[in-house]
């Protein structure tokens, strides 16, 4: 595992810093909006947009990348992330951060496909699922522990902004100094979502209810928990106790999925969920502690629903179309993430704060009985033919080329062997190509 890390350790310490300064400036900006009086659905289509770029640039990146580089894109895309956080501080307006968090959307996609698909090609068959481990789990963590930068200098200083614009500049750092060539990446191929629907509609409807359950948990559940009078500091531990929750259950759950039906986790997972959000709603205001841990299951439970559905689909496709079903599977997600924040104020709106988690009910409630119908008229995945799951990242299609899962099929099968020798094939002439650059 040292030998590994050692071998990506620029794009990961990049990603730290980046993921520092990017996590709590995405709760910082709800704080900052409501400080300025505007309102649950104003904040959720400034969310939205962030979303809506952050799905175009995951899917469109690569062709910048493929031009001029890692490393130099990379620059580009941390150094404009940094002038757009500064820009917004000077015009702190609805209309004005909507466009300048839709740039932004699609320059953090363009660092995510750059880190990704860095680790992709630094990893063999053997430690592709410890990349993908590490990178987890370093994002993660980043996010979580960037909360505690919320509480430095007041909502309404220029202190957050030149924190989140630091953070970007310093994260070129690592990549920089790197010696290591990196990879030429091509456009990933994916499958119809209408092929998609047909082959596993369950997963298709779960990595939807995903984006917008996760997208208006980091947009809005600040406006909840500043209703009920929480400071700056505790509502950055807040946010920091539902992202650690959900690093913390996805391993447990995702364990549990491969030894019984799939469909069966991803249906207690929606049930436990909605007994957690209708707790919030009843009893999160009595007393902080009983709103964290509530808080903790509920980051863990719903942050689970996207893996699963991944990987229940994952056990329907072709094997060889794994990573052009995760690259629909995202794409899904990503539709998922711009509707929620433009649904879930609507909600707070008749319902008040407490709206957020009755919307939560509506939405994982909707998956629960159409799971339930799934499992009354499909038989389950004979378990000689599941595959592990896999906590795959929610960020670009590169990253379900590092899903361990393919390389598990094709060690046990010889298609897939033969995949995997076409596959070492074209690294290698990546390789080669690299070693020309000066």
């Amino acid at each position: 595992m040292i030998e590994i890390a050692k071998s990506i350790v620029s794009p990961i310490l990049s990603l730290i810093f980046l993921t520092l300064g990017n996590g709590f400036f995405t709760t910082y900006i709800t704080v900052r909006l409501q400080a300025e009086g505007y309102e649950a659905a104003t904040v959720g289509y400034i969310t939205a947009f962030y979303y809506a770029g952050l799905l175009l640039g995951s899917f469109r990146a690569e062709k910048v990348i493929s031009q001029i580089g890692h490393i130099r894109s990379f620059s580009v895309f941390a150094s404009s992330t940094a002038v757009i956080i500064l820009l917004q501080a000077y015009w702190i307006n609805p209309i004005s951060w909507a466009i300048l968090r839709f740039g932004a959307g699609i320059c953090m996609a363009g660092l995510f496909v750059t880190v990704e698909s860095w680790l992709l090609y630094k990893s063999t068959t053997k430690t592709r699922g410890k990349v993908l481990s590490i990178y987890m789990c370093s994002f993660y963590a980043a996010q979580g522990i960037g909360q505690y930068f919320l509480d430095l200098g007041g909502s309404k200083t220029m202190i957050p902004f030149t924190i989140a614009a630091l953070f970007s500049a310093i994260s070129i750092l690592p990549v920089s100094l790197s010696n290591s060539a990196a990879p030429i990446i091509s456009e990933p191929s994916y499958l119809t979502l209408k092929q998609l629907i047909r082959i596993s509609p369950l997963g298709m409807l779960g990595s939807l209810i995903g984006g917008m359950i996760l997208s208006a948990v980091y947009g809005l559940i600040p406006i909840y928990a500043n209703s009920l009078g929480l400071n700056v500091s505790e509502i950055a531990t807040l946010m920091s106790v539902v992202i650690f929750g959900g690093l913390l259950l996805q391993w447990p759950i995702g364990q549990i999925s491969d030894h019984i039906d799939r469909r069966k986790v991803i249906l207690i997972t929606c049930f436990l969920s909605i007994i957690i959000s209708l707790s919030i709603a009843l009893f999160g205001g009595l007393f902080h502690l009983l709103l964290l841990g509530l808080m903790g299951l509920f980051g863990g439970f719903a942050a689970a629903v996207y893996p699963l559905s991944v990987s229940h689909a994952c056990d329907q496709v072709k094997k060889d179309d794994i990573v052009a079903a995760t690259s629909g599977l995202l794409l899904t997600y990503g539709s998922g993430a711009i509707i929620g924040p433009l649904l879930a104020p609507i909600a707070m709106h008749l319902l008040g704060p407490s709206g957020l988690f009755i919307y939560f009910m509506v939405i994982l409630g909707a998956l629960l009985l159409f799971c339930t119908l799934r499992l009354s008229l499909q038989s389950p995945t004979p378990e000689e033919e599941k595959l592990s799951h896999t906590n795959i990242s929610r960020t670009t299609p590169i990253a379900g080329e590092m899903d361990p899962r393919i390389d598990e099929w094709a060690e046990k099968t010889s298609e897939g062997k033969k995949l995997t020798f076409y596959s070492k094939k074209n690294v290698s002439s990546l390789d080669n190509w690299n070693k020309k650059i000066p």
